[in-house]
């Protein structure tokens, strides 16, 4: 009886494994943003968890970032497949937020790209 479980147990490892780093967040929430008006609490709660990690510039502005990693391998077949998605918010001296400052593995809709991402970006391109 031992030798059957000890097989299937050596059977199920060969198979396949599945590894993540940090934990699922819902980047559908990142359009519902707005600009000067989300606090870090509202975009946690936008997102469904804390962010990962938290940088400070020197102008005092706060980068947080969520980080989601999948990694799936099957032994049999040699295939690895992985998948990730992170994206950092970036708040302001006061609390708001700011703008997106990086983002992979996340598909914004054209015009929440523009709002979110490009507009913010070249409004701070021009102060000098």
């Amino acid at each position: 009886m031992t030798r059957i479980l000890g097989c299937f147990l050596l059977v199920l490892l060969m198979c396949g494994f599945k590894a993540t780093v940090g934990s699922n967040f819902n980047e559908a929430n990142l359009p519902q943003l707005k600009i000067g008006q989300t606090t870090l609490a509202e975009a946690t709660k936008l997102l469904g968890r804390p962010a990962d990690s938290t940088q400070v510039g020197q102008s005092g502005v706060i980068g947080h970032t969520w980080t989601y990693v999948v990694t799936k391998a099957s032994m049999w077949t040699g295939n690895v497949k992985g998948s990730t998605k992170s994206v950092m918010l970036v708040f302001n001296t006061d609390g708001t937020f700011q703008r997106i400052l990086t983002m992979e593995g996340i598909v914004l809709p054209s015009e929440d790209m523009q709002r979110l991402v490009a507009e913010p970006a070249a409004a701070r391109a021009k102060t000098p």
